[in-house]
């Protein structure tokens, strides 16, 4: 192997389309300068100007007195065939910002407003199927608002989004129980689960310095 050689793309060639996703052949050179192709898909939805076609929220319900929560969504997923556990997330619309369509999203699924927090990177979706990407915004929704008492389930009769309040400290083994019971999970939102388990029995194996 040379390993001073970098993989290039050669060319991409259109295979079939429909409203929403568009099927491509994709050769390209390995690291050893060797043709190969590759079958990718492509969302037909992201506007010419814009670096991603989705957001991701992850979004902090927190209340005064009361445990933090994170806000999940249950969806029917029809390429799934089943119905899955995942943070709110949705499409870019045009000229739409990631923190105004993060905000839009949460707003139409939960009928909660919040405030970001932070606005992660330009992350891939799919790397092995899709060129897809998205970006994570984290939001944190004041539960003592008024407005943000009371989840507000999206039964438009499309695309029915029930919302979920989930106990942060409780999340892994919730993500656990909804697996059991049959429920596809969202790959990210259970790594989300994982680092946070982690991070929290890191801190907890941290011997503490005293002084003698």
């Amino acid at each position: 192997m040379n390993n001073n050689v970098s993989c290039r793309f050669v060319k991409e060639e259109h295979i079939s389309s429909g409203d929403w996703l568009s099927l491509a052949r994709i050769t390209y050179l390995d690291q050893n300068g060797t043709p190969r192709v590759w079958e990718g898909a492509t969302r037909l939805t992201r506007t010419d100007n814009a670096k991603i076609d989705a957001v991701g929220v992850i979004a902090f319900y927190k209340r005064l007195l009361h445990y933090d929560c994170i806000i999940l969504v249950k969806q029917y997923r029809p390429a799934l065939k089943a119905y899955s556990i995942e943070m709110p997330a949705g499409l870019v619309q045009e000229n739409e910002s990631p923190d105004e369509s993060a905000l839009r999203e949460l707003k139409e699924i939960t009928g909660f407003t919040g405030k970001i927090k932070k606005i992660g990177p330009i992350l891939a979706m799919d790397p092995g199927a899709s060129n897809c990407s998205m970006r994570l915004v984290t939001v944190e929704v004041n539960g003592d608002d008024v407005d943000n008492l009371n989840l507000k389930i999206n039964g438009n009769g499309v695309r029915f989004k029930e919302p979920l309040l989930i106990p942060v400290s409780e999340l892994l083994e919730k993500l656990s129980a909804y697996a059991s019971a049959g429920f596809i999970i969202d790959s990210r939102i259970d790594a989300f689960a994982i680092g946070l388990v982690m991070g929290n029995q890191n801190r907890k194996n941290k011997i503490p310095t005293t002084l003698l």
